[in-house]
């Protein structure tokens, strides 16, 4: 699936929060990262259509953004930053009413397969509201893999997560990718940035950092660790 972003820009008043960003992505997982307020959630919040772009366009599979937000949504798996889930529906009701949504067949099977793969079998009858953070997110994940979208656009994923569920997603991650599935990913965890993502984009202030290949920007900041190398490029121009 082939992610092209041309141009495209974001002001709210005075402030803009997404200078002029232009970037292909087709068959990878590519990660998006930078400090609070840098743009991330901005550009993917765009790219899903719930914020419509100032100048430029966006296009997903040829489909241009605002032009066919439905078309769009339907190859979209997404996961924002702070999810908001139906407080009084239980994770199965959830996960079913999203099947139901996405017209996915036989979509009670792949429910059941995500609870089971998070832990939240015993936990399919409770209500939401009544889960904890990590419960929660993991419902979330469940909402954005179900029907196998051939595009995920992943804001923090691993927020709130235990150990070994943040394990547990990131081989789930790759063997999406693995299917075919392109990712875009944001993150503040850069071992899981460095160890997933075949190329990053670094924003600061809305404007383009670098980009690249971990492995390069790390040579490129004569960093060894990733950690490092992204304190190396924000720090650039202080």
């Amino acid at each position: 699936m082939r992610l092209s972003i041309e141009k495209v820009t974001k002001r709210y008043g005075e402030n803009i929060a997404l200078h002029p960003l232009s970037i292909e992505i087709e068959g990878e997982i590519f990660g998006v990262i930078g400090n609070n307020g840098a743009g991330k959630s901005t550009l993917m919040k765009m790219i899903v259509g719930l914020l419509t772009t100032g100048k430029g366009k966006i296009l997903l599979g040829g489909a241009n953004v605002r032009e066919a937000p439905e078309e769009v949504k339907q190859l979209i798996g997404y996961l924002p930053e702070s999810p908001l889930l139906y407080p009084r529906l239980t994770p199965e009701e959830l996960l079913c009413f999203i099947g139901e949504i996405k017209g996915i067949p036989h979509f009670q099977d792949e429910v059941n397969f995500w609870l089971e793969t998070f832990g939240l079998t015993e936990k399919r009858n409770a209500l939401l509201n009544d889960l904890s953070f990590g419960m929660k997110k993991k419902i979330a994940l469940s909402a954005a893999f179900l029907g196998s979208p051939p595009m995920l656009i992943l804001d923090e994923p691993f927020n709130g997560l235990d150990v070994a569920t943040m394990e547990a997603l990131s081989e789930i991650i790759v063997k999406r990718h693995a299917e075919g599935t392109t990712i875009l990913i944001s993150s503040h965890l850069m071992s899981y940035i460095d160890r997933l993502c075949h190329r990053v984009l670094i924003l600061k202030k809305g404007k383009v950092v670098t980009e690249g290949k971990p492995v390069d920007l790390k040579k490129a900041a004569d960093r060894k660790d990733f950690h490092d190398t992204f304190l190396y490029f924000m720090n650039q121009g202080d």
